[in-house]
């Protein structure tokens, strides 16, 4: 296994960048206070400062007096205590401008857009604005709504019998709360405002009970979800959220609170879940409110983590496909690591070998580390952390040991490239080497021998060095001139395999000598394996040793069997073609794409399911099917980005997830829905989809629930980590559950399917 170096940002400006963008401060949060202060470096005039002194909204158009009071919406809201710069008395198109002496001021910023703001919210009149528990209020019939406290901007309320909700109050005046109707636009979410009226035309007043989430209660989802846009925000104590929305009805891990930088940070999560709604608030480690995420059924498309402004960690799902409950289900035992990623990468029958990754890309890559887990018990036994540089690990079970190869010494904060055998048990090291500077390495294994391929800076030349496993002394070494690669093997496999060309050899480890060779034909082609966004070829099983593997040799795929070198089938590479091997190696999913040019991932017209042993095509389904998972007569499969169940013998489409619309906001949505492969169990399926582990039943597909304390968000360039790495079956009945916040979990088989069975049972009618 190894893993390359991501590019690293060296320009700070472009680090500063990133940051400014992701993290919200005071004073003024990302987007509009950064492109305030653009502007006002730009001007001739000094532009004009402005304090807020209460949460104050960003209007995207200028309200006016023949505007609709149920049209106002915030494209944001300004916190009290940041500030903001506002246009001077003439605005850049030459027309007048708003004093400051209005009800309006025009936030001024380096784009062509402003976006308004009361200017009532900056002053200090503002300050003495009381919050007071939410109410239903009723108006007299000659009400008028204020943007603010004697504003000359008034609206006049709806009919009798509309109720407000009122949630402040300053001196003789209301602020009741006002609903856009328009609140989720296609570019744009926005969230509801305060309008004022004066307190003489509350007509009555009744307190709307606390927990506005808990089981029974009368609050509809639509104005629960209004009241936590007004009054959560980040810092909170969780004493004040209980008491708006009352006890969740699951707590569990949080996802990681910091950035990839920062050390691991994981919360608590609260989960309320509703009929038709699920609503998550986080907490820091300390108990201050740090998120929240509302999930509601999709109206047209399917959307992830819309944000209303620029508070990035308070989002929105509009989700397409059924939102999952959580289970009572608990693991034999669960292991915390310290970054976000838990891969699994082989075992022995004590110890666990894990992949642990900060899940961060290009510039924003940090830490990388190996580390051992006790399989019995869940504890971690020892750990080598890599950094941000290059790394390979390889499990030799037969000896009990782990090659680990790093780059990088993340202690001593140096590139210093070595390769240390661990003891699996207590991660004593057996031997150590230091390898040359100035030469990119990538480490393999074979049957007692240690593989590096060497490749100069400036990529001159290649050296191939084979390492006794015992000792990590060098046995021999050779040059690897033209084309001539070393192919991904493991401590199982009996041969160093050499693709010279179109030529695929085997070579003695012991002695250099070719022991076996297959020719491929046509012209050398790029082998998508690489891909880390796919799960293209082979998909490598940490807990199964396959003596069988698809290599492209030429133009031609060949299943060959490592040790003897006998071709067990065939498949012609094509251009508009990609496949993925199933469970079982010798079936494929060949994806192919529409016209006859380059394959195109995002235009699959149909999977062929392809026999490489009869050399022949079984079956066609339209769309693009991946994951597969062989299950006697039954294939699953991600269909179009949605789990779903093929007679395996005629093609027949047995069930699908049930959706209500095929599209989304993004065009790779659905593609990046599955993160792991199946667990196939008696009677049940396990996925990681979405950020959850579904549970589905086998017969029809049905969505059970989602295992809790189970996190699989979504990782940039990733993809085969999780497929490979996440959810894993052994052949003695464990399952092995990796998470996107450093959970490693240990699941019994049978005792997991009992505890299902009990909740299924208790859902059917």
């Amino acid at each position: 296994m190894m893993r390359f170096k991501p590019l690293k940002l060296l320009a700070g400006a472009a680090v500063l960048a990133v940051s400014s963008a992701l993290l919200p401060g005071v004073p003024g949060r990302a987007g509009w206070w950064a492109s305030s202060q653009a502007y006002a470096a730009t001007q001739d005039q000094p532009a004009v400062k402005l304090f807020f002194r209460y949460k104050t909204p960003y209007f995207d158009a200028k309200p006016t007096s023949a505007s609709r009071w149920e049209d106002l919406k915030a494209a944001d809201y300004g916190l009290a205590g940041e500030w903001v710069y506002v246009e001077p008395a003439e605005s850049r198109d030459g027309q007048p401008a708003d004093s400051l002496g209005g009800d309006l001021v025009a936030a001024a910023t380096d784009s062509e857009n402003s976006r308004w703001i009361p200017r009532w919210y900056t002053t200090d009149a503002a300050k003495s604005i009381v919050e007071t528990e939410p109410a239903y209020v009723a108006l007299h019939p000659d009400a008028k709504l204020s943007l603010a406290p004697g504003s000359s901007l008034k609206w006049a309320p709806p009919g009798q019998g509309a109720r407000f909700i009122a949630l402040a109050g300053w001196k003789d005046w209301t602020a009741v709360m006002a609903s856009p109707r328009a609140w989720h636009g296609e570019d744009q979410m926005y969230r509801p405002v305060l309008l004022w009226v004066n307190a003489k035309a509350v007509a009555s007043k009744s307190a709307i009970p606390k927990g506005i989430l808990s089981r029974g209660s009368a609050v509809p989802v639509d104005l629960a979800r209004n009241l936590t846009e007004m009054l959560l925000k980040e810092g909170d104590d969780a004493s004040k959220v209980q008491q708006l929305l009352g006890t969740p009805d699951v707590r569990e891990r949080s996802a990681n609170l910091a950035e990839t930088h920062e050390p691991m940070r994981l919360g608590t999560t609260w989960r309320y879940e509703l009929p038709q709604a699920r609503f998550t608030v986080t907490f820091s480690p300390e108990g201050k409110l740090a998120a929240w995420k509302w999930m509601l059924p999709a109206n047209g498309r399917l959307e992830l983590n819309r944000t209303a402004g620029s508070d990035y960690r308070f989002t929105y799902d509009f989700l397409t496909m059924p939102i999952p409950s959580t289970m009572d289900v608990k693991p034999t035992w669960r292991n915390q690591g310290n970054l976000n990623y838990a891969y699994l990468i082989g075992a022995t029958g004590d110890v666990l070998l894990v992949n642990g990754d900060d899940g961060g890309f290009s510039g924003m890559h940090y830490a990388s580390s190996i580390y051992a887990v006790d399989r019995d018990t869940g504890e971690k036994l020892w750990q080598a952390d890599a950094g941000f540089g290059m790394f390979g690990a390889s499990l030799d079970a037969s000896r009990g040991t782990a090659a680990v190869y790093t780059e990088y010494d993340p202690g001593r904060e140096k590139y210093e490239g070595r390769i240390r055998e661990f003891r699996l048990r207590d991660g004593k090291v057996v031997w150590e080497k230091s390898l040359p500077k100035e030469r990119q390495i990538r480490m393999h294994a074979v049957k007692g021998a240690i593989l590096l391929q060497q490749t100069a800076s400036n990529g001159a030349s290649e050296v191939l060095s084979v390492l006794d496993r015992a000792t990590g002394k060098q046995r021999w070494n050779r040059t690897l001139t033209g084309k001539r690669q070393v192919l991904e093997t493991g401590a199982e496999d009996p041969y160093i395999l050499l693709q010279d060309g179109s030529k695929l050899k085997a070579l003695d480890p012991l002695s250099g000598k070719e022991k076996w060779s297959v020719q491929g034909a046509g012209a050398v082609q790029q082998d998508p394996q690489g891909n880390p966004y796919f799960g293209y070829g082979n998909l490598r099983q940490p807990l199964r040793h396959e003596a069988s593997r698809w290599f492209l040799i030429g133009s031609e795929w060949m299943l060959l069997n490592t040790e003897n070198g006998k071709v067990l089938g065939k498949y012609p590479w094509k251009p508009q073609e990609r496949f993925e091997a199933t469970s079982d190696s010798r079936y494929l999913l060949v994806q192919r794409s529409e016209g006859t040019g380059d394959f195109d991932h995002s235009k699959v017209k149909e999977t062929v399911f392809y026999d490489a042993v009869l050399r022949r095509s079984l079956w066609t389904l339209p769309g693009k099917a991946a994951n597969g998972m062989i299950d006697g007569n039954r294939l699953y499969v991600v269909l179009d980005g949605r789990p779903a169940a093929v007679d395996r013998e005629k093609g027949t489409l047995l069930w699908q997830m049930p959706v209500t619309s095929r599209e989304s906001s993004s065009p790779y949505a659905m593609d990046e829905m599955a993160k792991t492969r199946f667990a196939v169990l008696s009677e049940h399926l396990l996925l990681g989809y979405g950020s959850d582990v579904l549970v589905l039943r086998k017969e029809d597909g049905g969505v059970l629930g989602r295992l809790p304390n189970q996190r699989v968000d979504f990782a940039e360039a990733r993809y085969r980590n999780g497929i490979e790495g996440l959810v894993n079956q052994s052949a003695g009945g464990e399952l092995y559950i990796g998470s996107s916040n450093g959970g490693l979990s240990r699941y019994e088989q049978a005792e997991l399917e009992r505890q299902l069975e009990r909740i299924d049972s208790g859902q059917r009618p």
